[in-house]
């Protein structure tokens, strides 16, 4: 199926779009629910106000992102670094400062 310079509500269900292509399109509002993203690439992507709730994000790579004003909560962060630096150490770092008056 192709769209081209369509403007349109798609309520999609129960499908597979493997291998689909989308470039230059707005999905801004939508909501992908119970959706397997798994190796999945995104370039030149907007998700500024984005929410993502219950997701699996084990071995995603970030790179080259804004990260401004991102708040994880709740989160399992065993082995995660950022910048090269693991985030336990991080937490051990901060926990000492905290407790050294910091």
């Amino acid at each position: 199926m192709e769209l081209y310079g369509k403007r349109d509500v798609l309520d999609v269900r129960d499908a597979t779009l493997a291998n689909s292509r989308f470039d230059d399109v707005n999905l801004s509002n939508t909501h992908f629910h119970n959706t397997n993203l798994s190796a999945t690439a995104f370039e030149k992507v907007l998700l500024s106000n984005a929410r993502v709730v219950d997701a699996n994000l084990a071995n995603s790579l970030f790179s080259n992102v804004n990260m401004s004003g991102v708040k994880i909560e709740n989160a399992i962060w065993t082995g995660m670094m950022i910048d090269g630096v693991k985030v336990s150490d991080l937490f051990k770092a901060y926990e000492a400062a905290q407790a050294a008056g910091g």
